[in-house]
């Protein structure tokens, strides 16, 4: 049990060093264990409430890889409710504080993730990733960019205040793409729509030529 108690500790340590999300063959790499000894051991921690799971993106055709992060405490929703509430006294303004929140959220992991040749769909799927989303899907017709992405670490403000959360999602993408090509940033516009199914998770990105 104490070998047990102990290798479970490597597995968690190994999560919390990542600094994002890992799949289970990640951490077998780490520990030279088995993919089903690392995947056992992570499900235990989540039952314990010290690990999350989350949907990764595919690495080829298929379902998408779950994923494994370090648990964080929630705050309360009506906390939640109460901040959200402060940054305006309407949904215009209370949109508009979220954009400039998430452009300064996103603005360190878009500086550590710029690129030579920036690709709009890559500079989001790579910003949005470290941000903790789950980008499920992406697609490009005649010029125009979509993106479906799970808001999970959004959650909670999603339920508070929709409006809010979809502000810090476009602030964060329209940073992402102004870091890696001013030029870029000139070239689209950010729309950001909930999932037509009306999930409080899904939410739909749309990268649209700007019209000169």
């Amino acid at each position: 049990m104490r070998i047990r108690a102990r290798q479970r500790d490597h597995v968690l340590a190994t999560v919390e060093a990542a600094g994002e999300p890992v799949d289970a063959s990640y951490v077998a790499d780490a520990l030279d264990v088995h993919v089903s000894t690392a995947r056992f051991h992570l499900n235990k921690l989540i039952e314990q409430g010290l690990v999350e799971a989350i949907a990764l993106p595919a690495t080829s055709v298929g379902r998408p890889r779950t994923g494994y992060s370090p648990a964080v405490a929630k705050p309360d929703l009506r906390l939640i409710t109460l901040l959200v509430e402060t940054l305006g006294d309407d949904e215009a303004s209370r949109h508009a504080a979220a954009v400039e929140i998430g452009r300064r959220w996103a603005a360190p992991v878009a500086q550590e993730s710029a690129a030579d040749l920036p690709d709009p769909i890559s500079v989001a799927e790579t910003v949005l990733t470290k941000l903790g989303f789950a980008v499920q899907g992406a697609a490009s017709v005649f010029g125009e960019h979509e993106l479906t992405i799970c808001s999970c670490p959004l959650r909670d403000i999603t339920r508070a205040d929709p409006s809010v959360s979809r502000g810090i999602i476009a602030g964060a993408l329209r940073e992402a793409i102004a870091t890696a090509s001013p030029a870029l940033a000139d070239q689209y516009d950010v729309g950001v729509a909930p999932d037509p199914a009306g999930t409080d998770c899904t939410i739909i990105l749309r990268l649209t030529p700007t019209r000169r």
